[in-house]
């Protein structure tokens, strides 16, 4: 265990990492001037974690070098301990120990499908409408926006993929399907559902939004997925721990604050949709770099012409978010999945302890549905899945398959051992 020491005290840390220290200058502003942190001699105990710092800095080169060995692209990472809210380790570009511009907290971008959960989360909140099975059109879809001006969305791959179930539409990360359920719900309930997630900055109310329009930072995509890995529990990101005075006295701390602000279950069943984007969706790759039984949840993101390559997850101890992009903007020729999930696999397989577990919290129960229907059916019928549902809000048709002995377990069953 590596114990927390006093930044101030220690130089080699001010010289080695800047970016962590620029977020812990950043949090002491808002409360101390300027010229008071230079002369009250304060002693400040952080959340940093030097293994993971320097863990989370070789992956970034390892992977960045074999991926642009020019030296154009630029990368950065937020580390999170999910469950206390606390920043661990912070990359703010390539060059890790070069004090400059600070990505992490000041680059600002279109999000792309890493915003899709909060669509999902506001839909599977509406258990009277929305499940996990809920048929969802991916289909062609037209919005006019302001200025009369028609937004006409389009799935990566340019094809529709017609009615599909809700759960894989976020696994698949389907811009039609998801810009249709967005439009159902309304802006206003997915802008809301943002500030709940922890999204501070004033987002842009168009259709857009649906699919990651906007401007953030590696910090905001952090602040929205800890909520969502921390079960629906809102935590501020904080980099300080405690200060104490120049003669030892403590002068403030900084404890543990959080606030439900999302439904449990509905956070509980996003986590599956999020386990199964890595399991058979976009972020699958992470399993080239993490053993097949170490659970883990996350999701790519990828902006118009690959622009920016994102990758947001979470494991049973450690939450990270990676980002790739240029800093004047233009394309990277990455998706999310072909470039910030190989930084975040290479950092996840050397420095988490601790794969995700499962508890199904109350109010849960799961049920077999033919995965092209949506109805509930038999184990061992044909296209037969397990799923988990808000109790009441399961199918209510159903094809009338009787349970068989044969049939594949998939990831999900593995979950509850093997009589499931």
């Amino acid at each position: 265990c590596i114990r927390d020491r006093g930044l101030n005290s220690k130089q080699r840390i001010r010289d080695s990492f800047p970016a962590f220290l620029g977020l812990v200058r950043r949090q002491l502003r808002q409360e101390y001037r300027e010229e008071d942190l230079g002369t009250l001699g304060l002693s400040i105990f952080t959340s940093f974690d030097p293994l993971l710092q320097r863990q989370i800095e070789r992956s970034t080169t390892a992977v960045m070098d074999q991926l642009d060995a020019g030296g154009e692209l630029q990368s950065a990472t937020v580390v999170t301990r999910f469950d206390t809210g606390e920043v661990a380790a912070l990359v703010g570009g390539r060059k890790a120990s070069y004090a400059g511009f600070n990505r992490a907290l000041d680059a600002r971008r279109p999000a792309g499908s890493l915003l899709k959960p909060a669509v999902y989360l506001a839909a599977l909140e509406q258990s009277r409408k929305y499940s996990l099975a809920t048929p969802l059109r991916d289909t062609p879809v037209q919005v006019k926006a302001a200025g009369g001006q028609l937004w006409e969305p389009r799935n990566f791959d340019r094809q529709a993929h017609g009615e599909v179930l809700l759960y894989r539409a976020r696994a698949k990360s389907y811009n039609l399907a998801t810009a249709r359920l967005g439009m159902d719900l309304g802006l206003e309930t997915v802008v809301d559902m943002l500030a709940r997630l922890g999204i501070e900055r004033e987002v842009p109310r168009v259709p857009a939004l649906t699919l990651g329009a906007g401007e953030y930072s590696p910090m905001d995509m952090a602040a929205l997925y800890q909520t969502i890995a921390a079960g629906g529990f809102r935590m501020p990101l904080r980099s300080i721990r405690d200060i104490v005075d120049a003669h030892g006295e403590p002068l403030k701390r900084y404890p543990l604050e959080y606030d439900r602000t999302v439904s449990l279950q509905a956070v509980h069943l996003l986590h599956y949709a999020l386990r199964a984007v890595v399991r058979e969706g976009t972020g699958r790759g992470v399993y080239r770099y993490l053993s097949d039984d170490f659970e883990v949840a996350g999701k790519t993101g990828t902006t118009n012409n690959g622009r920016d390559s994102w990758f947001a997850g979470f494991s049973g101890d450690l939450l990270a978010v990676s980002w790739i992009g240029r800093d004047d903007n233009g394309g990277t020729g990455l998706t999310g999945g072909s470039g910030a999930l190989k930084v975040w696999g290479h950092f996840m397989a050397r420095a988490s302890t601790r794969s995700l577990g499962y508890r199904m919290p109350d109010g849960i129960q799961t049920q077999w549905i033919d995965d092209r229907s949506g109805y509930l059916t038999g184990k061992g019928c044909p296209n037969s899945r397990m799923l988990p549902f808000i109790a009441g809000s399961e199918p209510r048709q159903s094809t009338n398959c009787s349970p068989r002995k044969s049939g594949i377990k998939d990831w999900f069953q593995s979950l509850f051992g093997s009589d499931t």
